[in-house]
């Protein structure tokens, strides 16, 4: 067998090293600079949530308050992380949970500075409450973006389910606020549908509403049991 030579003055071919980031699976650094902006929306808009609430508490008239001394409300920033900023099933309840701690940060230094009471152990209730329901709550996001089959439908219904639970529970049984509960469950079913609308989904949200809402009472009942009069203050 022969072989062809090489001439002596033909370019040797250049062999690459492989990329580092494929070969390792390191994340690249538009991925993790995609994060951290992710990470700083969810911040942002969570201490901006805070500090209106400290100032819409005492602004608002009645029966409104109840839209600035409620539990849901603070629900819906997490979720809005999660449907427009997470970009996995991982990073969804992380932006949930960072949106809603810092509304909690961001009313109680307001409330502070601007010379209300602060009390340590409400701080810290809340601060638990805002991991668990941020967590819930930014999955829910993601899950109304890119549920499919039986899910569909679940996130929105999450949402006025957690109005409507609040709206029942604590401003209909417990206190008794029956015009501040109207505007509450008004809020849940208007959210509702504009979420399940976008995409096409009333019939099998409304679907998940009922068992949902059944669900969402019994946290409202635990903190009610928990908290007592500070469950909305």
């Amino acid at each position: 067998m022969t072989t062809t030579p090489t001439h002596p003055d033909a370019p040797v071919p250049t062999v690459r090293p492989a990329d580092p980031a494929r070969r390792t699976g390191a994340p690249r650094r538009a991925d993790v600079l995609a994060h951290l902006r992710a990470a700083a929306a969810a911040l942002a808009l969570g201490l901006a949530v805070g500090v209106a609430t400290s100032f819409l508490q005492t602004w608002l008239p009645a029966p409104f308050t109840a839209l600035a001394n409620g539990v849901a409300p603070w629900l819906v920033a997490p979720f809005v992380v999660g449907l427009r900023l997470a970009r996995g099933w991982w990073s969804a309840p992380l932006l949930g949970v960072l949106a809603c701690v810092a509304q909690v940060a961001g009313y109680y230094l307001t409330s502070d500075l601007r010379g209300f009471a602060v009390g340590s152990a409400f701080v810290v209730v809340w601060t638990v409450a805002g991991v668990v329901g941020g967590a819930a709550f930014g999955a829910a996001g993601l899950l109304h973006r890119a549920a499919q089959g039986r899910l569909v439908g679940l996130g929105a219904a999450t949402v006025g389910a957690v109005w409507g639970a609040e709206a029942l529970v604590t401003f209909t049984i417990v206190l008794g606020y029956h015009r501040e509960a109207v505007v509450h469950a008004a809020v849940g079913l208007a959210l509702l549908l504009l979420l399940a609308g976008s995409r096409r989904q009333i019939r099998p949200a409304l679907a998940w509403l009922v068992p949902i809402l059944a669900l969402g009472a019994l946290p409202f009942l635990w903190m009610q049991a928990t908290l007592g009069g500070g469950l909305t203050g």
